[in-house]
């Protein structure tokens, strides 16, 4: 039985987490790979990558710039700022998006 962080893991993540553990921002592991690597689905990559995050609490970041994108292990403030901030302003955004829903079935609602 192999662990991650003191727990159990399957093959699969494990083979997930240390490909994403030799990766790094300047040079992060895709999403191809690790599917090639486990023979999972893009779905189930992700699935995993949420596992480790969230229950294995392994710090794992993604960039997702065209040129240069994927899973990198976070070893820095620098690396953490890197996945934090597209994941605020997308957040902010969809925020923005809820809110005028809302105005909007207001204003339609008002006009009826």
């Amino acid at each position: 039985m192999i662990l991650i962080n003191g727990i159990p893991a399957s093959k699969e993540l494990v083979t997930i987490f240390s490909m994403v553990k030799g990766s790094t921002l300047e040079n992060p592991v895709k999403t191809k790979d690790l599917k090639n690597a486990t023979g999972l689905s893009e779905r189930m990559i992700r699935d995993g990558i949420n596992n480790l995050r969230f229950t294995y609490s392994v710090p794992i970041g993604s960039i997702r710039q065209a040129t240069n994108n994927g899973y990198y292990f976070i070893r820095n403030q620098d690396d953490l700022i890197a996945t934090i901030a597209p994941i605020k302003a997308q957040a902010k955004q969809e925020l923005n998006v809820i809110n005028k829903l809302k105005d909007n079935l207001k204003n339609w609602s008002d006009e009826r």
